[in-house]
């Protein structure tokens, strides 16, 4: 009877092993490791008005983020750079490699500085916070202040919590962020085209910013910038401005990710991220109100309705725009249905560019 009772226990215990291994087989496989290696890498960047100035910022090699080879040219920096996506629960690794900065003046002393990731809303320990500067035993001396040039570090999480999110580097946060170290991070939940279990048909990310081409060329020549100086004489939508040259390439409204395409019906998801100086974008749709379903990768218990929409620096706001038709109308002067309407900042400042008017984060509802 011991000998029955033995193999009975030993018989159950490994069906439990065997269960618990398949249940984490499964898991693995529902949430699998997610990498994706950013690299540095700093150019020329050229503006719908014909300015061009210096940026430095994150880039993938390609659309999978995937190791660049050996000696393989890195693309150029854009404005912002690209973004992460990923689901509630993947296990999500990022791999900064610190590729050095190859357009700076000889004179500049910006070739040498580090950099770093930090996930901006993501709760996370230190380790992988991306503060440089705080001592901890599981970073190396020769990376305690930051990621040098030749090295490279990985950041690991697992998202708890859908909604949007943004990245940016946290050495000299207000030189380095606005040269363009700056992207969004997406996570997503179980369903797909839900939010906060609400359904959406399309979806775009505007990251709204600010740029003062003074300070970016500044860096290139010598290093250094009194930011007591900043005067902000850009400011970006998707790393772009309006101009009223329809048939200009740079502009706003020749980016797919920043025109607003939808057909009469759909609801629209639009995921707002700000990374600023000191501008407070003000955003506003002329033919459409906003409902607010979440806000800073959180959902709101009590949604509300905006048509001009406060956002500053280190905020994302997540919200829903039902496309009503003309049959929804309750008078003939609405602008519902097809055709054209413009979403821009209604702080005014930022209706200008480089002090010329309209140039800014303006951008076009285009309903089919």
């Amino acid at each position: 009877m011991r000998k029955l009772s033995a193999l009975v226990v030993f018989l159950v215990a490994a069906a439990v092993l065997v269960s618990v291994s398949v249940a984490r087989s499964r898991a693995q496989a529902d949430h699998p490791k997610k990498i994706f290696h950013l690299y540095i890498n700093d150019g020329e960047f050229e503006l719908a008005d014909g300015k061009k100035t210096y940026i430095v910022s994150y880039v993938a090699f390609n659309d999978r983020f995937e190791e660049a080879p050996p000696g393989a040219a890195l693309p150029a920096p854009k404005i912002p750079a690209p973004t992460i996506r990923v689901k509630v629960g993947d296990e999500v690794n990022v791999v900064l490699h610190h590729s050095g900065h190859h357009h700076l003046d000889p004179q500049s002393s910006f070739g040498s500085v580090t950099h770093t990731i930090h996930f901006h809303g993501m709760d996370l320990v230190q380790l992988y916070d991306g503060v440089p500067g705080v001592p901890n035993a599981d970073i190396p001396d020769k990376l305690l202040a930051g990621v040098p040039v030749g090295e490279s570090f990985t950041y690991k999480f697992v998202p708890q919590f859908e909604g949007t999110f943004l990245y940016h580097c946290h050495v000299d946060t207000s030189t380095h962020a606005m040269l363009g170290m700056y992207g969004t991070l997406i996570v997503d939940g179980k369903e797909p085209n839900t939010i906060y279990g609400k359904h959406f048909d399309r979806e775009y990310t505007l990251m709204f910013s600010e740029m003062d081409t003074e300070h970016n060329d500044a860096i290139h020549d010598v290093g250094d910038y009194d930011m007591s100086k900043w005067k902000t004489n850009y400011y970006l939508l998707n790393g772009r401005i309006f101009t009223a040259d329809l048939k200009n390439p740079l502009s706003t409204i020749a980016d797919p990710n920043s025109l607003i395409k939808a057909k009469e019906g759909e609801t629209v998801l639009l995921r707002m991220v700000v990374m600023g100086f000191d501008h407070t974008f003000a955003i506003h749709p002329h033919a459409y109100h906003m409902q607010v379903v979440g806000t800073d990768g959180r959902p709101l218990d009590s949604p509300y309705w905006k048509d001009t929409l406060p956002i500053v620096s280190g905020e994302r706001y997540d919200v829903l725009v039902p496309i009503h038709g003309k049959k929804d109308a309750v008078c003939m002067g609405c602008g519902l249905g097809k055709g054209l309407s413009i979403m821009h900042d209604h702080n005014l400042r930022a209706e200008t560019s480089a002090g010329k008017y309209p140039r800014g984060p303006l951008t076009v509802f285009a309903v089919e």
